[in-house]
């Protein structure tokens, strides 16, 4: 039957055409679907193989995301100490200047009391400015301020603003709605002798604020 088809169109009957063509049909079939398989049977593997590395690539970012979220909760609990110990840090140095003023003025004084019973007591001596000069600064505030060892105009110009914000709030809150934030700059002209300058920045406040 095959050696037919090499003598040309007629050299076979039609049967014969037909089941050579259908032979090929057949084995042309064959062979697609051979690479057919094959071809899916690769992309077969080469899916399974993108979809581990898929699963892989998710519980890596699921561990990363926790890595992340056990870093920033770190991370933040750090912050908290940081400001805690920065606070703590303002406090101990307006603590050192209050002391620093006391023993001042407990050399200065040349009284038979010792400086550590001087502190535990409260009491200073030496001269004593009147800080109710000062606008804002009234007897109570004044009575606070010489408790905490500032008693002239230098040393509450020289002390931190942090400290004084501290000792009127130490003291409660009815001394909160007092501003501070002017006595400072009073109080250094005060200590300077300047009252001309003084009066001239007074008179651009109210009650110790700036208008």
């Amino acid at each position: 039957m095959f050696e037919n088809t090499f003598q040309g169109p007629g050299a076979g009957t039609y049967a014969d055409h037909t089941i050579e063509i259908l032979l090929m049909l057949l084995v042309a079939f064959a062979l697609g679907l051979l690479l057919g398989y094959i071809l899916w049977s690769r992309y077969r593997n080469l899916y399974k193989e993108l979809e581990e590395e898929h699963g892989r690539l998710k519980n890596l970012h699921t561990e990363l995301e926790k890595d992340h979220a056990s870093l920033r909760y770190k991370a933040e609990q750090l912050e908290q100490e940081n400001d805690a110990l920065k606070k703590k840090n303002r406090s101990l140095e307006a603590d050192v200047f209050m002391y620093k003023g006391k023993i001042e003025q407990l050399q200065a004084s040349g009284g038979a009391q010792t400086a550590a019973s001087k502190m535990a007591l409260g009491a200073t001596s030496g001269a004593k400015d009147d800080l109710k000069k000062i606008e804002g600064i009234g007897p109570k505030i004044e009575k606070l301020m010489n408790a905490a060892g500032i008693q002239t105009f230098r040393q509450l110009a020289d002390a931190p603003l942090e400290k004084i914000e501290q000792i009127l709030e130490e003291a409660g809150p009815r001394f909160k709605l007092a501003d501070p934030g002017t006595w400072k700059e009073q109080a250094a002209l005060a200590a300077d002798g300047k009252w001309s300058e003084l009066k001239s920045l007074q008179d651009s406040l109210s009650g110790g604020r700036k208008k």
